[in-house]
């Protein structure tokens, strides 16, 4: 039997690049679920504990660009370990300390938030100059993107079997060991101790931002992110209307995107990175009117399996297209800015659909999603003067 990502675990230096990026990002899929339950068990409220979750996660959307911009500069050891260090260090004081309120809490997440090192990002990086060839890259975003789906699937479940069996505050004490981890494990290989960004011929304030084409995919991102947190909010809206629980609808949503993952690495496509992306999107809005057909908690369970098949190819084409579009000396940085730009489109779709759905019932944050879907669309395949022809989007005319 064929794995699909088979050829690509036999590439030198990256099956250990992997590994090490998902102990690193474990705290991503931790983090939300072990404050709130740190929080929630030292007697805060539950608007406390989501405003202490807020704090880490817009704190996180400054410090990555920034990061990255320095990785791009200085190369990635001499950032990823004292930035790793910095994160380490506020976790083990939020655990020890362990407030449930008060301008300490905010302050701690706050800093924990910011000081995420941008690992992903890194490893992405490197994968453009030990995977020369585009199919291979293409699949390895593919690899990276089924990956992630697996820290947001198990990352909650241990978050919430650690502070369970042993309190809330070994579930943070555990994520500042996996940061630790994973960051030393990837900083000390070979790749990423010598990995250079190409030299730029001129910086510019913006970094990659200046590309009109960046700009776009970003655009797209956004929607799509935006889309997705609505339907997040939306399926746990629906589930409760129904008496049940939204946790395995989600777990069934993010199934289908690693089932969609490993068969779009087993079936590489000859279209180019913007076809796809396009095609993609396009496919993954359609499935927000699927979606709306369902009337009770098992058929929404069916559909997003079927939907959710989407959700890792798109991904890993977004980061393809996005590693070739950044200009010279900003791929990391580049790379920084689409996971701060769905952190950002996912709690703004989020909190809308959450406001929607009070005034209008749960099912109505189906058409949120439908209108960022359709944002991500329009800004991938329409400009001014009309539709991108192949290869068009690579230009770097604004």
């Amino acid at each position: 039997m064929h794995l699909p990502y088979a050829d690509l675990l036999r590439t030198p230096s990256l099956p250990r690049l992997l590994g090490a990026a998902v102990v690193g990002r474990m705290p991503i899929g931790m983090g939300a679920l072990a404050i709130f339950l740190l929080v929630r068990g030292g007697g805060g409220s539950y608007s406390t504990a989501g405003l202490a979750v807020g704090a880490s996660t817009v704190a996180g959307c400054i410090g990555a660009p920034l990061w990255g911009r320095l990785v791009d500069r200085l190369g990635q050891t001499r950032v990823l370990v004292p930035v790793a260090s910095t994160q380490v260090v506020m976790l083990v004081l939020l655990a020890s300390v362990a407030p449930s309120g008060g301008s300490l809490l905010f302050l701690l997440c706050g800093l924990y938030g910011f000081a995420a090192p941008p690992i992903a990002a890194s490893m992405r990086a490197t994968w453009a100059t030990i995977l020369p060839e585009r199919g291979l890259l293409v699949r390895a975003f593919s690899l990276d993107s089924t990956a992630q789906e697996v820290i947001w699937i198990f990352g909650p479940v241990l978050s919430a079997g650690l502070a369970g069996a042993f309190g809330p505050r070994i579930a943070i004490y555990a994520m500042a060991l996996f940061s630790a981890i994973g960051v030393a494990w990837f900083a000390s290989t070979t790749v990423s101790r010598t990995w250079r960004s190409e030299h730029p011929s001129d910086r510019h304030l913006l970094g990659p931002l200046r590309a009109g084409p960046v700009r776009r995919v970003l655009l797209a991102t956004l929607g799509l992110a935006f889309a997705w947190g609505s339907l997040e909010l939306t399926i746990a809206a629906f589930a409760d209307k129904h008496g049940d629980s939204a946790g395995p609808l989600l777990a069934i949503w993010a199934i289908g995107s690693v089932i969609g993952g490993l068969g779009f690495a087993a079936r590489p496509s000859n279209r180019s990175p913007q076809q796809l992306l396009a095609i993609l999107l396009t496919l993954n809005t359609l499935g927000f009117i699927v979606l709306m057909a369902a009337d009770r908690p098992l058929t929404l369970g069916i559909l997003l399996l079927m939907t959710g098949i989407v959700n890792a190819p798109v991904i890993a084409t977004l980061y393809v297209l996005i590693e070739s579009l950044a200009p010279a000396g900003t791929v990391t940085e580049a790379f920084t800015w689409v996971s701060t730009t769905f952190l950002v489109g996912i709690s703004g779709g989020v909190a809308l659909a959450g406001v929607v759905a009070d005034t209008f019932g749960p099912q109505s944050g189906f058409m949120l999603a439908l209108i960022g879907g359709s944002v991500a669309v329009t800004s991938v395949v329409v400009r001014r003067s009309g539709l991108y022809p192949a290869g068009d989007l690579s230009s770097t005319a604004s």
